[in-house]
């Protein structure tokens, strides 16, 4: 299976795996489509992954050693179900909000008995035995010899950035008579050896130093537990960096302390509603799980001035015997335990009467978060899931094939059709190019293209970015813009700042994905960014909320034995942030909102969201820049310039925009569901 990695914020690194698929390939229905080669025989388009080439070839697997692998299950009628998804989520519908229970999804788009059976017999005839299944994916085991015999090429290992894996020679191809019933397979590979399928959109503000490749670079900024020693501001502006040397002619303000749940929860106009998310569950999806949750979490609610868990609101399903710890492609658990304490801490902050579930897949490969989100899906166990990982599509050597992202979009439909809101961080790496990728601390230099990342790309997703806020001196909302950082330093600690601006080093992801243009952007979303090659894509991000690495959020959890206090940024502290907002909105509303961008995009107009743009008028005129004190610890390099509004390739402007979508909710944005019950 490919692997995946977190994104920049608190995401450790879970989301890496690219996609192989031609622009405008895959449509919004990600039905991957069929191509005949013989008259009894379909290939699967794409499913040789781009690492298996004859430069890297190692040799042929034994024709007798045992080998699995995965299935995925298509729908019995796929057209339908867009129409039906398309229906069940447009406000402007006689259909809109008539979701299905998941029983009622699989009676009516799931493989029927029969199709089921057709399968598993072409599986078994081949010499294949079936080893498990669920109503995605078949799998199966069996020598190479049968595994050939059942999809038409045999298999290979592969030389890697990763370690030798496992791949077919060409791609796979599957009898026509079940070719729309299969619209995929996961190559099997050395189960020590897999990239990972998700890299984390969330970290704490790293030093300057190598860029991260797998996983975030995990560097405390300034918290509340350093603020004895370390400078920061309770408001921006409000602190002038005294002793610094000015930036673009003036003096520069220091950057304010990390932001706390009651914090946000104001400047967002959750507070002044009095929206808690009361009857609405949130679920995190993240690898493994922290043993000090929810202990850590609730300390830190204590700490930060909220309120701890009541008893039953917050659940974990994780099983540490189960656990994939070996393989080269995943950081270890105790990495994850930040990017946890980061979504849960944010969820319970913005909706602090929610319930929590958090749902740690056994380590950070595509199968395993896949069947991590298909628990919470399957089981209708919440209302919102928030995904604080992602990863780009296409990077050299290309690895995540047609039918794994076919495979993901089937299983973000049917949270759709049963009502569930599945929200993504849209990535920390600007617009995820090999210049923003040379720079970047939470970039995957394997990039070969800009691009939006994956799954915040699919048409089927809220895709979150995040923005930098500030807030007045009585903690209302200031100005907002893009999460875009560019970093300069004093070499040694002495002289004037250099480079100005500065290096790229965060930026909110975004910009065009593969997946044509969805319905419900043709509206909203300028041509001069959807549009490639005369075709129309889906644009990313499609919201925005806090989340800047250079004036981050403050995260509680217990590292090294000991519970700190962390400041953190990236779209990972923003899309838990978001879906907890629209756990607020839920409550005002009251009722389930289900897959929201075509009701987001419909209040384009209705003046609910604050347009960011890298030039707020209340930030003054000129570059903003701030100065982050990293504290003693810092050494030469303790103080750090940001100048911000910098985000890679991407431009915050009036209206939708591909750095930060709509923009983030404004003080009307839970009134407006309040009054549209």
């Amino acid at each position: 299976m490919i692997p995946r990695r977190p994104a920049l914020a608190a995401a450790a690194v879970a989301v890496a795996a690219s996609a192989l698929i031609a622009p405008a390939a895959v449509p919004a229905s990600a039905a991957v489509p069929a191509e005949t080669t013989t008259s009894n025989r379909t290939v699967l388009p794409g499913s040789r992954p781009g690492y298996a080439g004859t430069a890297a070839d190692l040799g042929a697997v034994p024709s007798d050693q045992v080998m699995s692998a995965r299935l995925y299950l298509g729908s019995r009628d796929p057209r339908a179900l867009e129409n039906f998804l398309r229906s069940v989520s447009d406000p402007a519908s006689r259909l809109y909000r008539h979701f299905l229970a998941s029983g009622e999804y699989r009676r009516r788009f799931a493989l029927t008995a029969v199709q089921h059976s057709e399968v598993v017999h072409w599986l078994t005839t081949s010499g294949l035995r079936v080893a498990s299944g669920t109503p995605h994916y078949i799998q199966v085991s069996g020598s190479e010899a049968a595994l050939a015999k059942a999809l038409g090429t045999s298999f290979h290992r592969y030389d890697t950035a990763w370690g030798p894996l496992q791949a077919p020679t060409r791609d796979a191809s599957v009898p026509t008579a079940v070719a729309s019933d299969v619209i995929g397979f996961a190559a099997p590979s050395a189960p020590d050896a897999e990239r990972p399928a998700s890299v984390r959109t969330t970290a704490p503000l790293p030093l300057p130093g190598p860029r991260p490749t797998t996983r975030s670079v995990r560097r405390p900024v300034s918290g509340s537990q350093a603020h004895d020693t370390a400078v920061c501001s309770t408001y921006f502006g409000r602190l002038p960096a005294t002793g610094q040397p000015p930036a673009y002619g003036r003096p520069v303000p220091y950057a304010t302390c990390p932001y706390a749940p009651a914090q946000l929860r104001r400047a967002y106009g959750a507070a002044p509603a009095g929206a808690t998310g009361r009857g609405r569950t949130i679920a995190i999806v993240g690898a493994y799980g922290s043993a000090t949750m929810p202990a850590d979490a609730d300390t830190y609610a204590t700490d930060t001035g909220s309120r701890p868990f009541r008893t039953g609101q917050y659940r974990q399903l994780v099983d540490p015997a189960r656990w994939n710890i070996n393989s080269k492609a995943c950081a270890g658990p105790e990495s994850w335990a930040g990017e946890q304490a980061l979504d849960i801490e944010m969820a319970h902050g913005y909706a602090p009467d929610a319930d929590v579930l958090y749902v740690g897949a056994d380590s950070c490969l595509d199968g395993d978060l896949m069947d991590a989100e298909a628990s919470v899906v399957d089981s209708h166990s919440a209302d919102v899931i928030s995904n604080s990982w992602a990863e780009i599509t296409h990077s050299q050597p290309e690895h995540l094939t047609t039918g794994l992202i076919a495979a993901w979009n089937m299983l973000f439909e049917q949270a759709a059709a049963e009502g569930i809101g599945v929200y993504f961080a849209s990535g920390d790496c600007g617009d995820s190019s090999p210049g923003a990728a040379s720079h970047g601390l939470n970039c995957d230099p394997a990039t070969t293209q800009a691009q939006a990342d994956f799954p915040s790309g699919s048409p089927w997703v809220t895709s979150v970015g995040a923005t930098t806020l500030a807030t007045t001196r009585s903690g209302d909302y200031a100005w907002e813009t893009s999460m875009g950082d560019a970093l300069s330093v004093r070499p040694g600690g002495t002289g004037a700042w250099a480079p100005v601006p500065g290096v790229f080093a965060f930026g909110g992801g975004g910009g065009r994905s593969d997946f044509r243009q969805p319905w419900y952007q043709k509206p909203v979303v300028p041509a001069r960014l959807s549009l490639n090659h005369g075709t129309a894509h889906r644009v990313t991000p499609d919201v925005s909320l806090e989340g800047d690495g250079a004036m981050p959020v403050l995260v509680g959890y217990t590292t090294g034995g000991a519970f700190h206090l962390l400041g953190y940024g990236g779209s990972s502290a923003a899309c838990p942030g978001f879906a907890a907002m629209q756990a607020d909105a839920e409550q005002e509303a009251g009722h389930a909102f289900g897959f929201a961008n075509p009701l987001l995009y419909s209040l384009a107009g209705a003046g609910v969201f604050h347009d960011v743009t890298d030039h707020p008028k209340h930030a003054g005129t000129g570059p903003i820049a701030t100065v982050r004190d990293m504290g003693p610890d810092g050494g030469s390099l303790r103080y750090l310039l940001y100048t911000l509004g910098q985000d890679y390739g991407l431009k915050a402007s009036p209206g939708y925009d591909p750095a930060t979508g709509l923009g983030s909710p404004g003080a009307g944005f839970l009134r407006w569901f309040r009054t549209h019950r």
